[in-house]
């Protein structure tokens, strides 16, 4: 039957049996940031060549038993349940309505450290792997410089390199930036991120302004990802209470496990000398 099959109509290849349609090259093109000014059908050409590659790996990974491997199993069905979970999230964002001009000023009002006040600090970084023991680094609670910090981390034997870094108030929590921006001149204060744990110092600050319509364009997007926070939290608060969930002896969330950042996730919090 492999062989009957033919490149044309909405099948614009085929790879040992298997069809790449126009559809799929359409989706691939789509997420490109392709030149107004290219040659459509080069970029055409090189992506759907592309695909027909990735294709053939694909089968011969296959062919190598690799998608029974059980570590491949754990992983598709991950990025599964993210798709679905991503998906269900957009499908949400499309119902939302912009805000009107009144409300859009209304939020930026009442967001000066995203708008009015809105900086990008400029940060001296310690960067260190974050311990599988926390409470190791309590120790550099009692450290209100960068220099006590990197001398107590060196007595603990914990590696770490030194950078340079920004950090935008407006991406950080309104409770969490009026923590930092309460600590004394050159008190560090640790961002964790990826696994990682930045131990940073202000090191100056400087204005990013913002004319009318970038504030509104900004806010209303803003906006409307609080409105889908709203959406999401209901409609997982609805699905739990239809749920049956069973947890092994041992494996039960303990209370605030729920709303507590999973190890290594990008919450923002002050800790080394506070």
């Amino acid at each position: 039957s492999a062989c009957q099959k033919k490149a044309e109509g909405q099948v614009v290849a085929i790879v040992n049996g298997e069809e790449i349609t126009q559809t799929e090259l359409n989706a691939e093109i789509a997420e490109l940031n392709v030149p107004a000014n290219a040659d459509k059908n080069v970029v055409r050409a090189r992506v759907l060549q592309r695909m027909v590659d990735r294709r053939l790996l694909v089968q011969a990974a296959k062919e190598s038993g690799l998608d029974r491997d059980p570590a491949y199993l754990t992983q598709e069905r991950r990025m599964q349940e993210q798709l679905l979970v991503s998906m269900y999230g957009k499908k949400a964002m499309d119902t939302i309505r912009v805000p009107d001009t009144a409300a859009l000023d209304k939020f930026i009002t009442t967001h000066p450290a995203a708008f009015s006040d809105r900086q990008r600090l400029k940060l001296d970084q310690l960067v260190i792997d974050a311990p599988a023991d926390p409470t190791r680094l309590k120790e550099l609670e009692s450290a209100h410089t960068m220099a006590d910090v990197a001398s107590r981390l060196t007595a603990m034997g914990i590696q770490f390199q030194r950078g340079a870094g920004t950090l935008d108030t407006a991406t950080v929590a309104p409770d969490v930036l009026t923590k930092i921006r309460a600590l004394p001149p050159g008190e560090p204060f640790i961002v964790p991120n990826a696994g990682k744990l930045f131990i940073n110092v202000i090191s100056g600050a400087e204005p990013i302004d913002l004319n009318p319509e970038q504030a509104r364009q900004i806010a209303a997007q803003a906006m409307r990802n609080e409105e889908l926070n709203k959406i999401g939290e209901t409609r997982l608060k609805e699905a739990k209470a239809k749920a049956k969930i069973e947890y092994q002896t041992g494996f039960e969330p303990k209370a605030g496990d729920a709303a507590a950042p999973a190890p290594g996730s990008n919450a923002t919090a002050p800790a080394a000398g506070t």
